[in-house]
């Protein structure tokens, strides 16, 4: 696991199938329910460990770095608590809870290392080190906006400054889905699409949030294709740890013939919290 943090060549890919044997085994694990140990773990504990293997290959404090990505999954957390009721609450508490996640997110994963505050806007993020700030575009964020429009769906700048992402939305059918798709609303990476009344937001606006916590994971296409990052150099973010988690788990469905939609971790989270934290906000 820490040479796909920091190795390259074929220990780096060995290594990746190793992490996607784990993710695939406690993906069965965590598929059977979810709790607040499932969200300790996911938000707080996973953090914590791969700062410590940061922090001990780069020869720095190991336990101030652990403390400090578990302090930043704290923060993670309570905005993911807070996200299931902000369709029906003002824009500051959107941007509060968002601004949570993605300081919780950037202490998380520079935890053992310099410190960046990274914060994903629509398709680029934002990137401050070293006193300096800049804007940079995401892989993945770039691509899903294109993919809402091609399905059909019109930007809805509203909502999208509201919630400080990429919102769109569609119409409705007599059933209540959107038009044409079965879905009543969706997401994509750090994108997603409602209908007019934009309901469900703060359902997918969790899996905006889990999208940004799965940024910081060592599995993405950086270090799962060799020479990617020097490609990219400073001009691109890698955000594909959250594609690479979905396509598993969308995986382990389809072979144990479980639904996409209710039974993977990443639904069962937004379900769970929806559901305990909705009446409290």
């Amino acid at each position: 696991m820490l040479k796909i943090i920091y190795g390259s060549g074929a220990t780096r890919l060995l290594m990746a199938g190793l992490f996607c044997v784990c993710a695939l085994a406690s993906t069965g694990q965590i598929a059977r329910a979810f709790s607040d140990k499932e969200l300790m773990v996911t938000n707080i504990c996973i953090p914590a460990a791969l700062a410590g293997l940061r922090a001990h290959y780069n020869g720095t404090d190991i336990k101030k770095a652990m403390i400090q990505a578990a302090f930043g999954g704290l923060l993670m957390r309570e905005g993911f608590k807070i996200a299931p009721r902000l369709e029906e609450k003002p824009a500051w508490q959107a941007w509060k809870a968002k601004i949570l996640v993605n300081l919780g997110a950037s202490l998380a994963e520079s935890a053992g290392d310099d410190f960046v505050y990274r914060m994903d806007i629509g398709p680029v993020w934002l990137i401050v080190k070293d006193r300096n700030i800049s804007f940079k575009p995401a892989l993945n964020a770039v691509i899903a906006p294109v993919v809402h429009l091609i399905e059909g769906s019109k930007p809805d700048w509203g909502r999208s400054l509201k919630y400080g992402t990429f919102a769109f939305e569609r119409s409705s059918s007599r059933d209540g889905t959107l038009n044409g798709t079965g879905a009543l609303a969706y997401s994509n990476a750090n994108t997603f699409t409602t209908n007019k009344s934009g309901s469900h937001s703060g359902h997918e606006l969790v899996h905006t949030f889990q999208y940004r916590r799965d940024a910081m994971s060592p599995l993405r296409l950086g270090n799962l294709i060799s020479g990617l990052d020097e490609r990219l150099g400073d001009n691109w973010v890698d955000d594909t740890g959250w594609g690479i988690s979905w396509g598993l788990q969308c995986s382990w469905a389809d072979l144990y013939d479980k639904s996409k939609d209710f039974d993977i971790p990443l639904e069962k989270e937004a379900y769970y919290l929806e559901k305990k934290y909705r009446r409290y906000f």
